[in-house]
C-alpha cells in the first residue's frame, strides 16, 4: 500500500478518519482473536484448576481427609494392592486418596458440616445433670 499524498487540510482529516477506522477494525479483530484463544484454552485451564483443587483438597476439611486416608490405606494398600510391588503400593494409594478427598469434599463437605453443627446444637440444648465430684453426697469440689 502506498502512502497517500496529503496536500490540503481536508485530505489530512480524511486520512485521519481512515486511520481511526482501520485502528477500530484491528482492535475488534484482536478482541475477537483473544476471545477465540480463551475459548480454545478453556478446557486446559479447567483441567489445571481441577488438578490444583485435587492436590489441595486435604486442607479444606480435616475430618474428611483423615477418614479418606484411613479408608484408602485399609482398602487399597492392605487390601487390593497387598501383593503388588512397593512402587505401586506407594503411589496408587496417594493418588486414590487425593481424588477421593476432592470428590467427597466437593459433594459432602457442606452436608457433613451441617450435620456436625446440628448435632452440637442438640447437645447444647440438652440439659445435663450437674456433675458430682468424688462420688459422695455433700462433697464439694476442691480447687
Amino acid at each position: 500500500m502506498t502512502k497517500p499524498v496529503i496536500t490540503t487540510h481536508e485530505h489530512l482529516m480524511q486520512e485521519k478518519a481512515r486511520l481511526k477506522a482501520r485502528l477500530r477494525q484491528r482492535k475488534t479483530a484482536m478482541r475477537q482473536s483473544i476471545s477465540e484463544i480463551k475459548q480454545e484454552l478453556n478446557p486446559i485451564s479447567q483441567i489445571a484448576k481441577t488438578t490444583k483443587d485435587i492436590w489441595n483438597a486435604d486442607a479444606s476439611n480435616p475430618l474428611i481427609a483423615m477418614g479418606v486416608t484411613k479408608l484408602t490405606d485399609l482398602v487399597i494398600r492392605k487390601g487390593i494392592l497387598r501383593k503388588a510391588g512397593w512402587l505401586s503400593r506407594l503411589v496408587a494409594p496417594v493418588l486414590v486418596q487425593k481424588v477421593a478427598t476432592y470428590l467427597i469434599s466437593e459433594k459432602a463437605g457442606d452436608q457433613i458440616a451441617r450435620l456436625l453443627h446440628r448435632t452440637a446444637f442438640k447437645l447444647r440444648e440438652e440439659k445435663t445433670p450437674p456433675a458430682t465430684f468424688g462420688g459422695g453426697k455433700g462433697m464439694k469440689p476442691t480447687s
